[in-house]
């Protein structure tokens, strides 16, 4: 009965849709996102579907516009000092918490006297909460340049010694241990969102975690959350609005749960979906609809992962020899794309600058055919056993040239090694490598964040989306020191190692350089995104 319950209310959302303005505004926006996210506490949320409701519903010092470009959201004004180790940030005025009758039952009897003005407190208590060492904030390694933030995130220094200061309700500053050319843009991130601390504590440990316990200050509100979306709106009767009601174009967002990746491109032309995430071959199949709308973003790798939990994969000898014979040539010919210069792509930054321009391109293991072909026969002794048989999935457009990428290594090892290709869907592909489902696998790795830290932090042995189900306590030690490093040499030096650690074990190997695609339909106009293209800011969203 629940589940026919939510099914009706979805299939009601779709047809109730606002009235479109002619100018494109008050209309309801359509996007889809894989899965429902675990979590919308700001300060705990990961992923991409987080960061696009939590963009939705929240509004941070910092924000991206619809031209991508990082601009102030409830700050009116920065000062900046001379050396860039103090910010001051001058809030907005009629800054308020949106609160639906429904969340106010969190605060009881004293609902009532709740008051709903924002101040620099909130940005101040949201900050602190993400660097407590028992929030474990995703955030948190990028606000490392905030005066002690290494010491209160380890728990040596009381949270009171953070470099954050309410000097006024409208003015917080925040000093810095050292510059960092990518501060204001970590401000941007959800872990860095407002956060009110009477709210919070009333919520005793559910905050944002349904509609009852979540409060936002954003351009939306949580209006709807059940099994096959999420649904965000502009306004309700008898509810605070937005600081800037008249800033905001559509009526509502509707996050459609479907990771049905293979009919998005023709839902796109069909007009069900405003915008939508594209694989490569739906965008370049899109190319000449006149209709419709494709962007591209420099925010994915192309690369050959090994699965370290493999019972023949675990052994890093058997991995490196298989690096050591592999010419990716085939592999580049058949994509058309730019060879790979490491894991991690040229959209993803080191402050302002790109990660791959500033640390140059990382080799994989080389060596002569004799050698690997004595590398793997240690791994087989260390394994006790006789001969290799691996399988490699890959998408069924790239079938042929994987099998010219499997001769040579059935070439290089002889008898004793057997290699067979599982040529899939691209869906169905997506589906086997996130379930860990596989030995070998040629995909598409895509960055969810513009920070390379957050790039080669996905290999950690405790993250959930390590798809090559790597446990290294070395390079779980590597990222720590890269997200708790005072100086940013220090954490340039620890990311690459860490990286370079993943390509000289060959638990992955690097192929092309790839893009990821958004798509957006007939009319549709004013969606913003950040530099990787993965989170998506609806707010002048318009659909004429």
């Amino acid at each position: 009965m629940k589940k026919l319950i939510s099914l009706f209310l979805s299939l009601l959302l779709l047809l109730t849709l606002a009235a479109c303005g002619k100018d494109g505004s008050d209309a309801q926006i359509i996007y889809p996102i894989d899965a429902a996210p675990d979590y919308l506490d700001p300060q705990i949320a990961t992923g991409s579907a987080s960061a696009c409701i939590i963009g939705a519903c929240f509004e941070g010092l910092m924000t991206y516009d619809e031209n991508g470009e990082l601009v102030p959201a409830a700050a009116e004004k920065i000062d900046v000092s001379l050396g860039e180790l103090s910010y001051t940030f001058h809030l907005r005025k009629n800054l308020r918490w949106r609160v639906t009758k429904l969340a106010s039952g969190v605060l009881g009897e004293d609902a009532d006297k709740f008051d709903k003005k924002i101040t620099a407190e909130d940005f101040a208590f949201g900050l602190r909460r993400a660097l407590r060492p028992e929030t474990n904030s995703p955030a948190a390694p990028y606000l490392m340049a905030i005066k002690n933030a290494r010491e209160v995130r380890a728990g040596t220094k009381p949270e009171s010694k953070l470099g954050v200061k309410v000097v006024d309700d409208r003015t917080l500053e925040i000093k810095l241990s050292r510059a960092d050319d990518g501060f204001l843009a970590a401000l941007a991130l959800p872990g860095a969102m407002p956060c009110d601390q009477t709210y919070f504590e009333a919520t005793h440990g559910r905050y944002c975690l349904s509609p009852e316990y979540f409060i936002c200050n954003g351009p939306f509100f949580l209006s709807g959350w059940n099994e096959t979306a999420i649904i965000v709106r502009k306004e309700r009767k008898g509810m605070d609005a937005y600081r800037a009601p008249g800033d905001v174009t559509p009526a509502s967002v509707y996050f459609s749960i479907n990771n049905e990746q293979a009919t998005r491109d023709t839902k796109l032309v069909a007009g069900t979906y405003e915008a939508t995430p594209l694989t490569a071959a739906q965008a370049f199949a899109l190319e000449n609809e006149r209709d419709v709308t494709v962007r591209g973003f420099n925010s994915a790798t192309l690369a050959v992962l090994m699965n370290c939990s493999d019972a023949v994969l675990k052994s890093s000898a058997v991995r490196r020899a298989v690096a050591m014979t592999f010419d990716p040539e085939p592999l580049l010919a058949a994509t058309g794309l730019p060879a790979a210069g490491g894991l991690v792509p040229p959209a993803c930054l080191l402050g302002k600058t790109s990660y791959r321009e500033k640390t140059g391109a990382v080799a994989g293991p080389k060596g002569t055919a004799k050698e690997a072909k004595e590398l793997m026969q240690n791994g087989m002794d260390a394994l006790d056993i006789h001969d290799v048989e691996l399988t490699v999935l890959c998408a069924e457009s790239l079938e042929s040239a994987v099998r010219s990428v499997m001769q040579q290594w059935q070439s290089a090892f002889g008898v004793h090694f057997s290699i067979v290709v599982e040529s899939l869907p691209e869906d169905e592909l997506e589906t086997r490598v996130r379930a860990g489902d596989y030995q070998m696998a040629l995909y598409t790795l895509k960055s969810e964040n513009t920070n390379a830290l957050d790039t080669l932090s996905a290999y950690c042995s405790d993250r959930t989306n390590n798809l090559v189900r790597l446990k290294d306590g070395n390079y779980d030690a590597l990222i720590r020191a890269a997200s708790e490093a005072t100086y940013p040499k220090e954490a340039v030096t620890a990311l690459q190692n860490a990286e370079q650690a993943l390509i000289k074990y060959a638990v992955v190997l690097p192929v092309a350089e790839a893009k990821t695609f958004l798509g957006f339909g007939k009319g549709v106009s004013g969606i913003g995104t950040n530099p990787t293209g993965d989170v998506l800011y609806f707010k002048h969203a318009a659909k004429k």
